[in-house]
């Protein structure tokens, strides 16, 4: 497990080939992406051609074969590394209707190109693309429906990936792309998808991530709040779940991000405490409500979070007491059945969103 949550990351949509990153960074602001959707972008740019050994490492799916081509052709330069990176993941895109399991491998390997951080430091918007692409490559409904553990391997990459970049804003926006891709594929990859909120939830605890994204800094903690509510991710993850529980609460109950949405963080702690009441929690992580317990008790007495919201500590102590805030009723240590199966849709649906 560790070594999985050690492969974490997400994405965003650069435009265009080795767009500079403050150019991508001023794009994100004022604009707010769709829940499940990749950033503005346009996937149909014209790409150089591959070199033919790439383009056949590519063509037949296999991320080893992808990986020595890459390192072969690159001969050791990170520049060329991040371009041939570029070069591979939108070309692995472009394969996402007729073969979207090599396509989620393919970008999976030019994930872990840029992940060298020789590479993203000496190509910062190159790798910014690369995480582009790769994101519109793990939000898309075939991709999930074709290869769901993989879909959660990349997701946890491309976040990784963009955490390390520096960019609050691009971290902020690729973790609300990977938990919406986790609860996607909650159905059918239970252990995978509780990692990956797992992980997009301590991407978005980062002071400088919730300063200059509160509302997705919510949004992310609102949709891990849903999954772990789930029973199934409750049995297959109790540990997990547990730290999701605690974090999210940590997420909501800061000042910046309780007061652009209290009404969203009530319901995140109200969540999260359920969650952590659930007997199969309990069960196996006796210490989980103590936890929550601290942080609500301690939240509910910080200055701020009242005045941003004059019910805010009467509604802890509704949590306190299992009791949902809003209705009075016994919390619900459940949520309602997620899909199935991931969002269907088609690729052009995915992969819009706004003009940059």
């Amino acid at each position: 497990m560790k070594r999985f949550l050690g492969t974490l990351a997400v994405a965003v949509l650069a435009a265009g080939i080795g767009q500079p990153s403050h150019a991508f960074a001023q794009g994100m602001s004022g604009q707010r992406q769709p829940q499940g959707r990749a950033p503005a972008g346009n996937p149909n740019q014209a790409a150089p051609s591959l070199p033919p050994a790439l383009q056949a490492a590519v063509t037949t799916g296999n991320p080893q074969a992808v990986r020595q081509a890459i390192n072969t052709l690159s001969g050791g330069n990170p520049a060329r590394a991040a371009e041939l990176a570029v070069q591979t993941v939108i070309a692995a895109e472009r394969m996402l209707q007729v073969n979207p399991q090599g396509a989620v491998q393919a970008a999976a390997a030019a994930i872990e190109t840029v992940q060298a951080s020789t590479v993203h430091q000496s190509s910062p918007g190159q790798t910014e693309s690369v995480i582009a692409a790769a994101s519109r490559i793990f939000v898309a409904p075939s991709a999930q429906q074709a290869a769901p553990e993989q879909v959660a391997q990349l997701a946890s990459a491309t976040l990784q990936v963009a955490v390390s970049t520096g960019n609050p804003a691009l971290a902020a926006q690729v973790a609300t792309q990977a938990v919406s891709t986790a609860e996607r594929i909650l159905a059918v990859a239970p252990a995978a998808a509780v990692q990956i909120a797992a992980a997009a939830v301590q991407a978005v605890k980062n002071t400088p991530v919730l300063n200059s994204a509160p509302q997705e800094s919510a949004q992310v903690a609102t949709t891990a709040a849903r999954i772990i509510l789930q029973p199934e991710a409750q049995r297959v993850a109790p540990h997990e779940v547990a730290a999701i529980a605690t974090a999210a609460v940590q997420v909501v109950t800061s000042p910046v991000v309780y007061q652009a949405t209290p009404t969203a963080a009530v319901d995140v702690m109200a969540s999260a405490y359920a969650a952590v009441s659930s007997e199969t929690v309990v069960a196996a992580v006796p210490t989980a409500m103590a936890s929550v317990r601290t942080e609500l008790t301690q939240a509910a007495q910080v200055p701020v979070l009242n005045q941003a919201n004059p019910t805010h500590a009467t509604a802890i102590d509704s949590i306190l007491a299992g009791k949902n805030p809003n209705t009075g009723q016994p919390l619900e240590t459940v949520a309602n059945p997620t899909p199935a199966t991931p969002q269907t849709g088609t690729e052009d649906e995915t992969n819009q969103g706004s003009p940059t």
